[in-house]
């Protein structure tokens, strides 16, 4: 009897210890495979971003070889030259958003692989990848919107 009572107490508390564990690492699971689903819809937004500003610097790029042809048609040589530079600009700041998105791609499928992502150190040095990678495309689109910006008042200085 007396051993009744210290072994059941013991088993009793035994037994609660291995009900709660296990459903306290599928609690924590399931919050890892939710913040991975937060961090791969993120880096998709930021290709999706990515893709914009490459279209709008693709088209920034063939307004400004439209309007250099037209200057130079007309003899206006430095207004030509003015619109060359911002061309090559909007050239190069689409090439650098091609493989900015490229590069995010790449960082999506490493998000995605679970046995690269079991690690919390490298959970956390993603996260920081992926945070950075935002800040680089944030300041893509800056950059973009300044550009558009100057061409207006290039446009707006020729007429």
């Amino acid at each position: 009897m007396r051993l009744t009572r210290i072994i059941l107490p013991n088993f009793l508390g035994l037994a609660l210890l291995l009900f709660t564990i296990p459903s306290s690492f599928a609690q924590q699971n399931g919050q890892q495979q939710q913040m991975m689903q937060q961090h791969m819809n993120q880096m998709q937004n930021m290709m999706q971003r990515m893709q914009q500003v490459m279209d709008r610097a693709h088209q920034l790029s063939q307004n400004m070889h439209q309007n250099m042809q037209r200057m130079q048609n007309q003899n206006q040589n430095q207004m030509a030259q003015q619109y060359h530079m911002m061309q090559r600009m909007g050239e190069s700041l689409g090439t650098m958003a091609e493989h900015m998105k490229t590069t995010m791609e790449r960082v999506n499928n490493m998000l995605q692989d679970r046995d690269m992502m079991r690690d919390r150190d490298m959970q956390r040095d993603m996260d920081r990848v992926r945070q950075h990678m935002s800040d680089m495309s944030q300041q893509m689109e800056e950059t973009l919107q300044i550009m558009e910006r100057a061409t207006k008042r290039i446009h707006q200085d020729q007429n």
